[in-house]
């Protein structure tokens, strides 16, 4: 099993200054290879405290310089809201800076808000995304860049430098609803899902994906990315506690940002199970939902973590794992304790089991 971290960048409630805020992540960041993790990522979002990430390729170019074998993933770039062919320069630089150990995760959006910021149509997102997909993706591969679609027209240009390598097997996407898992599987992406039900409930989700990408690649799927939440601690007690309290203030923000209990997604082309999930969450409650949420993410002593995955792993089988250790007002010095904790007695174990 490979294992990452992946950076959020969230300033809480604004009870730190955005400076402090990204100073406690890019120290955590910096933790992920001498821990042992596999990749490190960040995410992207905009204008907002919910996530202050907006430019996660010049993250992940800073980190390039700071270390010398983790993969370095984009957790993902949100094509919609970029330029095909900037994206594909950008990720060309990362990969030359840090010698190929670049990664290129995609993802569609779903903040109304930020689309509405960006003054782009979030009903043109599926088509956005699809089109954008197809032409980078083919860029990466021969070093040039041709378009002539309905959304992105880009008359033949060679980029350069010239690409690294190729990133067939280095190529990910966010795979969340029913709607973008056949997508996920004919691009040939590496599906990343985050936690958002019972993961027993994801095992269709996960074999559809397998399904799919057998159909389109010709070969097996690689193993899908679980991305989870985190607490480690000695103490079951305190490590459930920290859950409860900052995972669910996290979720309550993640409601927020995204207007979850909004009817705007029944009206949005490709984004149905979204409008399914609001109904769900009018009818249980904000904080039964926020409860759910924690009871599906990882938190726990080192064994029973452990026992989780173990669990998850027979539920779903073969998956890697991403984890999320700054989030929901935890301070720096209780992330770190956390992860380090984890990445002591967690993390070889996990990177032992066989995919």
């Amino acid at each position: 099993m490979n294992v990452g971290l992946l950076m959020v960048f969230q300033n809480f409630e604004d009870t730190t200054t955005d400076q402090a805020a990204w100073e406690r992540d890019i120290e955590l960041a910096g933790l992920a290879e001498p821990l042992g993790f596999d990749t490190l990522s960040a995410v992207e979002h905009h204008f907002f405290n919910y996530a202050m990430s907006p430019d996660n390729l010049q993250f992940l170019s800073y980190m390039a310089a700071q270390t010398q074998k983790i993969g370095l993933l984009t957790g993902a770039v949100i094509l919609p809201w970029n330029d095909p062919l900037r994206v594909a320069e950008r990720m060309i630089v990362l990969d030359h800076l840090s010698q190929g150990r670049a990664l290129f995760g995609i993802g569609r959006g779903l903040a109304l808000r930020e689309y509405e910021t960006f003054g782009i149509d979030m009903n043109e997102a599926r088509d956005r995304f699809d089109e954008a997909a197809e032409i980078i993706i083919e860029a990466l591969e021969t070093g040039v860049m041709e378009a002539d679609g309905k959304h992105y027209k880009q008359r033949r240009t060679e980029l350069r430098p010239r690409p690294y390598s190729s990133f067939k097997d280095r190529f990910y996407a966010v795979g969340m609803s029913s709607d973008s898992v056949p997508v996920v599987a004919r691009l040939g992406a590496k599906m990343m899902s985050f936690a958002q039900k019972p993961w027993e409930e994801m095992r269709p989700h996960f074999d559809r994906y397998r399904e799919l990408y057998a159909e389109h690649q010709g070969r097996e799927a690689p193993a899908p990315v679980c991305v989870d939440f985190l607490s480690c601690d000695e103490s079951a007690e305190k490590a459930e506690a920290l859950a409860r309290r900052h995972m669910a203030n996290y979720y309550i923000t993640v409601m927020e940002h995204y207007e979850m209990a909004s009817d705007h997604f029944r009206e949005m082309k490709g984004y149905g199970d979204y409008a399914d999930n609001a109904e769900l969450l009018r009818d249980s409650g904000m904080q039964e939902a926020a409860d759910g949420f924690v009871d599906i993410n990882t938190y726990g002593t080192p064994q029973q973590i452990l026992e989780k995955m173990e669990a998850r792993r027979k539920q779903l089988g073969s998956f890697d794992l991403t984890v999320q250790v700054s989030y929901g007002g935890l301070t720096g010095e209780q992330a770190e304790k956390s992860i380090r904790l984890f990445a002591k007695e967690v993390l070889p174990e996990l990177q032992s089991w066989a995919q």
